[in-house]
């Protein structure tokens, strides 16, 4: 779609619907592009491995999620045992795995927490950088009230698990 000239009507909805979805209110081809670029699979698998205790979280066994993503609508969600009183969140719960792996990627290409993370990735892939993964993940602090620790856990689990060689498959 993006290196036609010409869209069918078909292709012109489909991408009506995603500046929709992803939030480019100008209709670019270049923001929706960004926005909906890839999130690297050893990325992907090391946070959802750390979310859910490596698959063992109530959240993951009860909800289907995989990345611990908050709502504040308890509705949509399954309340923490050990949520503080004066806290309101949920952890936001799925009908299907895929559901979830979806919600993760819209939250990490909209998110305006994981802004630097979509620039770097852009310009990882331009300069075609080496070892992307080390400079995405970088970006991804704001994931987890823990931070910097949280960058760490993730960078330690893509290194001993050897995620990366994931990243080289084409799907």
């Amino acid at each position: 779609i993006i290196n036609k000239s010409n869209n069918s009507n078909s292709e012109k909805k489909w991408l009506d619907k995603k500046y929709k979805q992803y939030g480019v209110k100008s209709n670019d081809l270049l923001t929706l592009k960004i926005r909906m670029d890839e999130i690297p699979v050893s990325l992907a698998i090391a946070q959802a491995a750390k979310e859910t205790g490596w698959g063992t979280s109530r959240f993951a066994q009860e909800g289907n999620a995989l990345y611990g993503q908050w709502t504040t609508n308890e509705q949509r969600g399954i309340i923490p045992e050990d949520r503080d009183d004066d806290k309101s969140h949920a952890v936001l719960k799925f009908e299907s795995l895929q559901m979830s792996v979806q919600a993760y990627m819209h939250n990490i290409n909209t998110h305006p927490a994981y802004y630097s993370f979509r620039v770097v990735r852009r310009i990882a892939e331009r300069v075609q950088y080496t070892d992307p993964i080390s400079a995405k993940v970088k970006f991804l602090a704001a994931y987890a009230e823990i931070g910097d620790a949280y960058v760490e856990k993730l960078e330690m689990i893509i290194e001993s698990n050897k995620l990366r060689e994931f990243d080289r498959f084409e799907y």
